[in-house]
């Protein structure tokens, strides 16, 4: 599946949050049952778990109306879908919370909303190169590039630079494969494209987001039948959207395709 967020199995209780340490940028937040919300949306979200990524974080700023970075993944995931009214409801609050105590990867990410305040369609990528600079091991860093590379500034190149480098430091992260399989395709080398999904299939086999890029690959490559087989997978594990492309894979079947 297309989008802006993917995911590793869910982390729970203490050991969730020791194990985000190890793997995501520094977040503050006076509250620890709202980071422990903020820790279990972003795992929602990595397989593609989007509404439980929104309600997670939502409930986040619930508990803790001055959790920046829960704003901030609000604010960037509404813009990477073209809400941008949606993000400036995010945005607003996100840039009236005092900075003072803020770490750098909350003085970077201010740095960003305000720029998308002035121009939603503000390119992040001065702001994403700035993080990855200031985290250079820290997965989520590049992880945020990569995506942000790819979604908000529309440059495959650089999306790729990051997320190799992601899975340098993160290498059974499943999500990661795919987010870099999206940014093959896009630059139209499909054999890459093609190995990132499969190694993406390799470490999630029970996610229905693996089947569903596998059956958007085949569906590119134009082997409709193979499309149809990968989307009816990923149905079959839960994913309803994936009947959309299954239909599409078998529509062009009829009409004389693979």
């Amino acid at each position: 599946m297309k989008t802006t967020f993917f995911s590793i199995a869910l982390l729970l209780g203490c050991l969730a949050f020791l194990s985000a340490q190890d793997i995501y940028l520094p977040v503050s937040s006076s509250s620890e049952t709202a980071k422990a919300e903020y820790f279990k949306a972003l795992q929602a979200g990595e397989n593609a778990n989007i509404p439980g990524f929104f309600d997670g974080m939502k409930a986040a700023v619930k508990t803790d109306p001055n959790f920046f970075m829960a704003y901030v993944n609000l604010a960037f995931a509404e813009t990477a879908f073209g809400q941008y009214e949606k993000a400036a409801a995010f945005i607003k609050p996100a840039l009236a919370i005092d900075p003072a105590g803020f770490n750098e990867n909350e003085r970077i990410h201010r740095k960003a909303l305000e720029a998308m305040d002035k121009d939603p369609k503000a390119d992040p990528a001065e702001y994403m190169e700035a993080l990855a600079a200031a985290y250079p091991n820290t997965a989520e860093a590049h992880d945020l590039a990569g995506r942000s590379a790819a979604w908000l500034s529309k440059d495959p190149k650089a999306a790729v630079k990051h997320l190799l480098r992601l899975l340098e430091l993160r290498p059974e992260y499943g999500g990661g494969y795919n987010t870099l399989g999206y940014n093959y395709m896009a630059l139209q080398e499909m054999d890459k494209a093609k190995a990132a999904f499969e190694k993406y299939l390799e470490l999630a086999p029970n996610e229905p987001n693996a089947y569903d890029s596998m059956g958007e690959y085949y569906l590119n490559t134009g082997d409709y039948a193979r499309s149809a087989e990968y989307y009816d997978r990923a149905v079959a594990l839960g994913m309803e959207g994936s009947k959309k492309g299954a239909e599409k894979a078998r529509a062009a079947m009829e009409h004389g395709g693979n």
